[in-house]
């Protein structure tokens, strides 16, 4: 009966490893690095283009990444804010609500100050919460000084705080798959289990397990013990969908001036 069970298992591994190379070999998404404010080298826009192409792969999602000098120059219309600047720039470029990340810095908003921008739209932006965004953003300024680091730096720790921060996605087949091999391996378990017990029958009663005469109550007293206190936690403000582009998009996340 092991036997059987080790080989169900490793056949249920191998039918697992199929489904996921065949899922993570479908779709195919846009990893775009627009650095129109020339603040990386060569050297290091192909660095950060290979971590923000982990960051997809891991996702399942677009990923943009867009540093400006200013709000000028743009072939779209956009209601001249830098939030929007960055949400437009993303819809022209994968589509209103299309899954993806969106990251941005200028170094000129519409207040003149330099500002980074991290977001989530489609189904990211349930993916990435305000809170996250608010998190990844903190820290990478934290850790930035223009004298002394790059914004290389600077972008690939948004990148990996991002790949960290958003769920890897996960086809909705796969729950209900897991599931069942999750129940098919327990009846196994329980029935193997189960044939080990045939020296044990069912008792209608609690008369054959106490010996007679030893269960002579005398005397009776109700002691408090113990109280239950029941607490209810408070609802955090952090979800998504806080944000809308002037072209329909919705999106999560926030930015911050720096």
């Amino acid at each position: 009966m092991i036997k059987r069970i080790t080989a169900f298992i490793f056949a249920v591994m191998m039918v697992l490893s199929l489904t996921v190379v065949a899922a993570s070999a479908e779709g195919s998404y846009t990893v775009k690095l627009d650095d129109s404010a020339d603040l990386l080298s060569d050297s290091e826009e192909s660095s950060l283009l290979s971590t923000m192409q982990d960051l997809s792969d891991a996702c399942k999602c677009n990923v943009v990444f867009i540093t400006t000098n200013d709000l000028t120059g743009a072939n779209f219309s956009f209601n001249g804010t830098a939030d929007d600047y960055a949400f437009r720039y993303y819809e022209t470029t994968c589509g209103v609500n299309v899954d993806g990340l969106l990251v941005y810095v200028t170094l000129k908003d519409e207040g003149g100050k330099r500002k980074v921008g991290v977001f989530g739209t489609g189904k990211c932006e349930k993916r990435l919460t305000n809170e996250e965004s608010d998190n990844i953003r903190s820290n990478a300024i934290s850790n930035h000084n223009p004298d002394t680091h790059s914004y290389y730096d600077f972008l690939n720790s948004i990148a990996l705080g991002l790949k960290e921060a958003v769920p890897p996605h996960l086809k909705w087949y796969m729950l209900p798959i897991a599931l069942g091999i999750g129940f098919l391996i327990a009846m196994l378990i329980m029935g193997s289990m189960k044939k080990k017990l045939t020296t044990v029958e069912m008792q209608h009663g609690a008369a054959n397990y106490v010996r007679p005469g030893s269960m002579n109550v005398t005397q009776s007293r109700d002691t408090y013990l113990y109280s239950t206190v029941t607490r209810t936690a408070k609802p955090k403000n952090d979800s998504g969908g806080s944000h809308s582009s002037s072209g329909g998009g919705s999106y999560s996340g926030g930015s911050s001036n720096f």
